[in-house]
This record gives C-alpha cells, sequence and structure tokens, in this order.
C-alpha cells in the first residue's frame, strides 16, 4: 500500500512526506532475523489502526513462520523503511504484553526497538509546554511506572520504590531520540505528520468513524463523581467522599443519564477555541483541522492491571509520579527489548469514562506511531 502526495491543503504544510519514508522494495529480509521494529497492541480496535497504516505487507504467498511454543499471532511487513512485526495480544494487561514480548524474543532476535501502541486514560493537566492534555492527544513515554505493584495497606497502596523493583530509565539512543523529537521544530513536525497520517487512514474503507468525533470533550472536576444526581437513588445520595460507594447502576450508565451536570465541567483554552470556531459561519475547513489536531505530549506513563476510573486517585498518583497518562501493557514488554509507548487519550480516567472516543484515539496513536518511525533510524 503506498501513499499518495499530501493535497495542497493537506494539513501536512510545512514539512512532506519523504520518498525513504513510504518507498516499497520489492526485497525481503530473507529471515525472521532480518525483522527490527515489534508493533504491540492489545485491543482489536487499536491493531486495525496500526496494521492499515502499513507501507507494505509480506507473507501473501509464503511464510516467516514462528519458533516452536510461540503462540502470537504477528503481521509482517514494512513501514517508513523499516521491517516491521505487529504482534496481536491475546487479551489486555501486563502479564498477557510480556507474554506476547517473550514470544517475540524467540521468533524475532533481531528485534531492537518495540512500540507499544494504542489508548490510554489522559491526566488532564500536562507536564511539559502543553499545559492541557485533550481527548485524542498522543502520549509518548519518556518513562514507565508500575502504580500498582508494591503493598495494600487498609487505606492505600505503597508503590515499591527501590532500584531493583523499578522499572529501568530507557536506554542511550532512546532517551537522545526523545530529545530531539520533543523539541519545537520537531515536534511541529511529528503534529503536523500525525494529522497527515490520520487523515489517509481515515479515508480508507472501515475507518471513516475513526474520524473526529460528534461527541464533546467533557473534563469534570476530579472530586465530582458520576452517579446518579437527581437523588433518585439512595446508595449514589449518601457517596459523598472519594472512597464512597455508587449504585451498579451508575457505573453502566452514561453522564447524559445520570444528569451529570455541565456547571461540574472544568474549563480550558483549546476545548473552547474549537467550539468557538465551530460556533463560528465563517470558520474555514483547514481553521477547523488545525484546532482539531491532537498535540503530541511527552511524559512519565503510569502502567498497571487496574484500569483507573477514579479522578481523585488519578490526581493523587499522577502528582506523586509526574505522569501524563495511565495504560495496562507497556510494563510487561519494558525490559524485554527497548521500548517506547505511544498512546492516545480517549478519556481522563476518572468516573466518567466512556468509549466513544476509543476509536479516534486509536488512531491518531497509529498515525502518531508511523510518523515517529519516519524520523527513527536504524544503525546499519
Amino acid at each position: 500500500m503506498s501513499q499518495s502526495a499530501p493535497s495542497e491543503n493537506s494539513s501536512l504544510s510545512d514539512y512532506s512526506i519523504t520518498q525513504s519514508e513510504t518507498s516499497v522494495d520489492s526485497s525481503r529480509p530473507d529471515t525472521r532475523e532480518g525483522f527490527h521494529i515489534a508493533l504491540i497492541c492489545a485491543l482489536r480496535v487499536e491493531f486495525d489502526a496500526v496494521e492499515a497504516l502499513f507501507d507494505e505487507y509480506y507473507e501473501q504467498d509464503f511464510s516467516y513462520s514462528k519458533a516452536p511454543g510461540d503462540p502470537n499471532a504477528y503481521t509482517t511487513g514494512r513501514m517508513c523503511g523499516h521491517e516491521v512485526v505487529l504482534a496481536f495480544m491475546p487479551g489486555m494487561g501486563k502479564v498477557n504484553s510480556a507474554n506476547v514480548a517473550a514470544g517475540f524474543r524467540a521468533s524475532f532476535p533481531g528485534i531492537k526497538l518495540g512500540l507499544v501502541v494504542g489508548i490510554c486514560g489522559g491526566v488532564p493537566v500536562g507536564r511539559d509546554d502543553e499545559k492541557e492534555v485533550l481527548l485524542g492527544d498522543v502520549i509518548i513515554s519518556t518513562a514507565l511506572v508500575q502504580f500498582d505493584f508494591g503493598r495494600q495497606y487498609a487505606n492505600k497502596v505503597v508503590r515499591k520504590d527501590t532500584l531493583q523493583d523499578n522499572l529501568g530509565r530507557p536506554n542511550a539512543e532512546i532517551r537522545a531520540f526523545l530529545a530531539k523529537l520533543s523539541g519545537l521544530r520537531s515536534r511541529k513536525m511529528l503534529r503536523d505528520k500525525t494529522s497527515f497520517h490520520l487523515e489517509q487512514l481515515c479515508k480508507q474503507e472501515g475507518f471513516q468513524e475513526s474520524s473526529y468525533p460528534a461527541e464533546k470533550d467533557k473534563l469534570y472536576r476530579s472530586g465530582y463523581r458520576h452517579k446518579h444526581q437527581d437523588g433518585s437513588c439512595s446508595i449514589c445520595a449518601n457517596c459523598i467522599g472519594p472512597d464512597d460507594d455508587v449504585c451498579d447502576a451508575a457505573l453502566e450508565a452514561s453522564c447524559d443519564e445520570l444528569r451529570c451536570q455541565d456547571s461540574e465541567l472544568v474549563p480550558r483554552t483549546r476545548v473552547d477555541k474549537t467550539r468557538c470556531l465551530g460556533n463560528c459561519r465563517y470558520t474555514s475547513t483547514a481553521e477547523m483541522r488545525e484546532a482539531r489536531k491532537p498535540v503530541v505530549h511527552f511524559g512519565v506513563i503510569v502502567s498497571g492491571d487496574s484500569v483507573m476510573k477514579s479522578g481523585h486517585h488519578r490526581d493523587e498518583i499522577a502528582c506523586r509520579e509526574k505522569a501524563i497518562a495511565f495504560e495496562m501493557e507497556g510494563a510487561g514488554v519494558w525490559e524485554s527489548f527497548p521500548t517506547v509507548v505511544i498512546k492516545s487519550v480517549c478519556d481522563y480516567a476518572d468516573s466518567h469514562k466512556n468509549k466513544k472516543w476509543q476509536r479516534y484515539a486509536a488512531a491518531t496513536a497509529a498515525a502518531c506511531m508511523k510518523a515517529f518511525l519516519g524520523e527513527w533510524r536504524l544503525a546499519r
């Protein structure tokens, strides 16, 4: 699958997709040792988006096979001039991702970089130059923390924080590359190329619903609980503090059904700007496209097997770890080979989370991954 050139009105205005990023060479690796990039996704919505962005697919008429005992299922091919392997995880969580990484090491011993790609819960307050994190923004890991690896006490979990128990920092090559990407010029280029690949992906059959959602980007105050707000439920009526119970029906209901109040929303500059442009009759398509471009953030990602659905605990952990996102697979892969986690924000890791932004977030993460690989250079 070859990339088409950006049009005159493309969002990629200042940078072009180079020939080396998209060129299709008929030569393929002779053996499994020739593959250098591992792509790992946990959900179908994630690996569908990643697989759709391959520039070339291998194994149409033959197979590279895999090592005996390797349970993984793979798609092999080329992306941005790199020989890549996409693995399909049997389920979520770091145990499944660790098993997938072990299979990778057995079948593809030449892997030099692993990318864990998909969706995550975002911390609304950024820690880099961009102080707001919105739905659809992409987080690139500079470090990973296991927040649920520790001791459970009556009132809290204390994470093990010794040198032996922490995940190691990325190697020097990855740290240098991330330092380059986080610079002003490279960050703009990465954002523009992410937007370009996202537009190309959303034009493909089956991905029309992966475009920017009609659903509003809403962030409630961290202490505002997702519960029946009209007093009709006695359990929800007694939910005052962050650790109080809500009823089972509230856990599955939407904000509209529970009548969560817009007066409890947190105002944010980028959301308000996009909303104003949408309400202005003179707003051009180019202006709206620019306002909706996902921003790429760099920072610490918290990883664990627990889904974060509490604004109070989200902020508490994020403050302690200086983190900007929560996810569930990175910790299982981190020490198997050099790894970068690239995930897009589909919710705010609070009790109001829903799945309405998942397809768009999965698409933006895949698009950013391709932009990332377009800049990554392997030593030859």
